[in-house]
């Protein structure tokens, strides 16, 4: 593995959204404790993060399993919409350093892209709803493409729509999911430890613990 990756032949940036552009992992596991009380099962501190960054409807599917849940799911999933949303509504903020980072990134490459397992009616009610506002070219949900994340669809997508090859993208991930969607597709990856642990991560070319020493890493303190 090579020491750090070569900013200058990145051409295109692409962020994951919770729990990098947000500091929004707790909102969720907020919301999940919510719904188990809904439901009057407690929920396992593990079930939390090996459930980061899947899709909304795996999410629930896994929630009905793994609880015995004897309930429909389609009900499930419209119960939880319904709690994660009121805790996005007033709990979401920028992840430290990522605003920095980001004015900073944004000089130095030609493309910057959002790509998220967040279905679109969600993201959009964030940047309608909240302080959260980012200029990015372009915008990947969950509800843009037939997979979602792990399989690498949605950063194919970014890539084909920014028009950069996979190599050329440098993607900033937080979770397993996340990492093994953008190197299936072929994306150099960057893991940063806000929302899982190191050794979870371990499939991304690098690894940091905050904004401030993947600022360092890409050399553009």
């Amino acid at each position: 593995m090579i020491n750090r990756p070569d900013i200058g032949r990145v051409k295109a940036v692409l962020f994951d959204f919770d729990g990098v552009v947000v500091q929004s992992e707790d909102v969720y596991d907020r919301a999940t404790k919510k719904l188990g009380d809904l439901y009057g099962v407690e929920i396992p501190a593990p079930f939390y993060e090996a459930n980061r960054g899947i899709s909304e409807a795996l999410f629930y599917s896994r929630f009905r399993t793994e609880f015995n849940l004897d309930v429909d799911v389609v009900s499930l999933q419209e119960n939880g919409k319904k709690l994660l949303w009121a805790e996005f509504s007033s709990s979401v903020h920028y992840t430290p350093g990522f605003q920095q980072f980001y004015s900073k990134i944004r000089k130095r490459v030609s493309h910057v892209a959002l790509v998220t397992a967040t279905p679109r009616p969600l993201i959009d009610e964030i940047f309608k709803n909240s302080n959260i506002s980012v200029d990015f070219d372009f915008i990947v949900t969950s509800s843009d493409v037939e997979n979602t994340k792990p399989a690498p669809d949605s950063y194919l997508k970014a890539c084909d729509k920014i028009g950069v090859e996979p190599v050329q993208a440098l993607v900033i991930e937080d979770s397993p999911t996340g990492v093994r969607a953008a190197t299936a597709a072929g994306c150099q990856t960057i893991a940063i430890t806000t929302s899982c642990a190191r050794d979870s991560l371990k499939e991304a070319n690098f690894i940091v613990d905050s904004f401030g020493e993947l600022e360092e890493l890409l050399t553009i303190v």
